[in-house]
């Protein structure tokens, strides 16, 4: 292409929702190049190799751009713009109890407008001539005031891995079997909540590959929509009886080398859960009723995405099994690359067993997450389990099988260079289309929302700025070569206060990282909660390199207070540089600073946080963990979290962000027994400084 339509190419890429000019992590304009532009432009679906491409790219959405979507989007009390429709009489009905309520459209400029009720909901406007039009009218998300019912909350909670977690009985029907499980979390809730904690925030829950237990990053997972079975617990809704019956019909296993392991062994663990909930599902005709028929109902109200789930998981199995293991679905044989196709569907006929174990699999996870925040709600937390929605999924999985149209091809969600990535990040996932998310109602996006929402008190959503622009990569290109992608911001948060108000949960949005001018405004406007986390709190008007520490008191009260997060270094690893000297080894350190200069640094950083939490003495060998926990806790925050490593007193943190096969990511084990060492003096006292300014009323 020549120069001369650079501008055109240009115009086009803003048309598609991409950034040919943004500003990165340390304040510099960059420009995103014209083969960048078309390759990323490529992976939407526009041609634009020629200028008759980038003029006939232009014509089509001149085409399409008078048609409405097929969900529109906004909050109550508003007025709606409706230009293909007239001033009059009309009717919203509900989608909830289909309900009619007659409204009337006024007169506009362009056409007519309707000033919107105050009840959010889904909603079909009907006039008699027009083409009915989906309404979705979106409140505030609740926040922790309402949910707890108390004007200024102070609550506290933990976040916890759920397979760090472990629990060592002589009784096998009580192990961990490898790594924890939905029993554990409903055990530690318990405790939790006994000791007056609202919150246990838990890793992402999302399908993974029952094939391929290896690939065990919950955030690249197969599906957002469904669960990972390895985290059900049978005993919790089939009873002991059956669960024990069983285990003896297993082969012998060791069961203490399964579970004491420092670090899980995710195949090994995998098989002796997998061979398990297979002799729970044969013996399943045999049991209560009442079981039966909650599983049938159960299949019924997941319907074809559960058993297009449950048929891939499957074929998958079955690849991976046949010679040249051919892992990845988009290199397996056309035939096998569309759910619809007749043989598929036949090779499901073949296999309807294994095809119904995995649905009984999610059935059981399902039931087991319930029963988990049933127990933390009857020990008085107020908000219970915060599940946490992943940002995208493997483009290899499940879901992107099933669903290939709502998602796009050929690029990778990533992160830009920044000052603790330099080389920026490519994630390996896979985005949702703005443009089939808005032709379809945003019927993918509300899916994986409500699937986050259905057995918990809430949700935390990871990388929340790709509500308003998601980092694209192109397919095996460089991070830093991608640009951003613009998403419908106000809708999608929208989507998400009203499935929060719909589910009354609470929802809380990663902010981290070069956040858009204005984003934690419109978070804020929708009621959606930020997170402050201790590392990045400084004092926004310094010019040292690092910033001080903002006292509490001057960090933002509508946002939650985090000691760290599971990408960041825990409290015990930052005061002795563990995170630094592990970028050394990874290789990812920036140009500009070596490893002693950014452990003398990180020592300045330590007196200057010390001179917050300390007494006037010398600075301490070892984190003050108590001091550190209660500075967070003092926040004006209506809820404070700490990770469980932090109370637990741990240097490495569960993910060395950037890594691959550099650091057991995803697989370290907490010491000893996760619930009893809530006795010990080390974690009393930690829990006690997290919750001495925060005591439940």
């Amino acid at each position: 292409m020549s120069d001369a339509v650079a501008p055109d190419l240009s115009a086009l890429a803003r048309r598609c929702g991409l950034q040919e000019h943004w500003i990165d992590a340390h304040r510099q304009a960059r420009r995103v190049g014209p083969e960048q532009l078309r390759r990323l432009l490529h992976a939407l679906g526009v041609q634009c190799e020629n200028a008759d491409d980038v003029a006939a790219a232009h014509a089509a959405l001149d085409a399409t751009q008078p048609h409405a979507p097929a969900l529109l989007v906004e909050r109550t009390g508003h007025v709606l713009p409706l230009p293909q429709w007239r001033e009059g009489p009309a009717d919203l009905v509900s989608e909830e109890d289909n309900s009619a309520h007659a409204v009337n459209l006024e007169s506009h400029a362009q056409g007519a407008q309707l000033r919107l009720p105050v009840k959010p909901g889904y909603y079909e406007l009907r006039q008699a001539g027009q083409a009915a039009q989906r309404l979705a009218i979106t409140p505030r998300a609740p926040d922790m005031a309402a949910l707890l019912g108390r004007a200024q909350p102070r609550s506290w909670g933990v976040m916890a891995q759920v397979y760090s977690l472990r629990e060592a009985h002589f009784d096998p029907v009580h192990r961990t079997w490898g790594h924890g499980d939905l029993a554990t979390v409903a055990n530690l809730a318990q405790r939790l909540g006994d000791a007056g904690a609202d919150v246990l925030a838990l890793n992402p829950l999302h399908a993974m590959f029952s094939a391929d237990p290896a690939a065990c990053s919950p955030y690249s997972p197969s599906s957002r929509l469904f669960l990972n079975v390895l985290y059900a617990a049978p005993a919790q809704v089939l009873g002991e009886a059956a669960v024990r019956h069983a285990l003896d019909s297993l082969p012998p296993i060791d069961w203490a080398a399964l579970d004491q392991g420092a670090q899980i062994n995710w195949p090994r663990a995998a098989e002796v859960r997998l061979q398990l909930l297979r002799r729970l599902h044969d013996q399943f005709v045999m049991m209560a009723p009442s079981l039966q028929r909650d599983y049938r109902s159960f299949c019924e109200r997941q319907g074809q995405p559960l058993r297009d789930h449950a048929i891939f998981e499957t074929l998958h199995a079955a690849h991976i099994a046949a010679p040249g293991r051919i892992q990845t679905w988009t290199a397996w044989d056309k035939t096998w690359r569309d759910p619809r196709s007749r043989h598929v569907q036949d090779f499901a006929a073949h296999h309807a067993k294994e095809v119904d174990f995995h649905c009984f699999a999610q059935w059981l996870a399902t039931a087991s997450l319930a029963r988990a925040q049933a127990t933390a709600r009857q020990a008085g937390m107020g908000v219970g389990l915060l599940s946490d929605l992943a940002v995208g999924v493997s483009p290899a999985g499940s879901q992107v099988w099933s669903d290939p149209d709502s998602f796009l091809h050929g690029v990778s969600i990533g992160a830009p260079p920044d000052v603790h990535q330099p080389r920026g990040q490519s994630w390996a996932l896979a985005a949702l289309s703005p443009s089939a998310l808005q032709r379809r109602g945003y019927d993918a996006f509300l899916g994986v929302l409500r699937a986050a929402l259905a057995h918990t008190g809430g949700t935390r959503i990871d990388h929340i700025l790709g509500m308003e622009r998601l980092w694209l990569v192109s397919e095996n290109g460089d991070p830093a070569d991608g640009a951003y992608l613009r998403l419908p911001a106000d809708a999608l948060l929208g989507l998400i206060a009203l499935e929060a108000w719909r589910h009354r949960g609470l929802v809380i949005g990663e902010n981290l990282g070069t956040v858009p001018a204005g984003f934690d405004d419109r978070l804020r406007d929708h009621g959606i909660g930020g997170m402050n986390v201790l590392w990045f709190m400084r004092d926004p008007e310094s010019e040292s390199d690092p910033a001080p520490f903002m006292p509490p008191a001057q960090w933002p009260s509508d946002a939650a207070a985090l000691t760290t997060t599971h990408d960041l270094p825990t409290l015990m690893g930052w005061w002795h540089g563990t995170d630094i000297h592990q970028r050394q080894d990874a290789d990812r350190l920036s140009k500009e600073k070596t490893a002693t200069q950014l452990l003398q640094e990180r020592q300045a950083d330590k007196l200057a946080l010390w001179s917050h939490l300390g007494d006037g003495g010398s600075l301490p060998a070892s984190a003050p963990l108590p001091a550190m926990l209660g500075f967070v806790a003092s926040a004006p925050c209506a809820l404070a979290l700490a990770s469980l490593e932090d109370i637990a007193g741990l240097d490495e943190s569960p993910n060395v962000p950037g890594t691959t096969v550099e650091f057991p990511n995803w697989r370290r084990r907490l010491p000893g027994n996760t619930i009893t060492a809530m006795d010990s003096p080390p974690w009393r006292d930690r829990l006690q400084a997290l919750r001495q300014t925060r005591e439940r009323p």
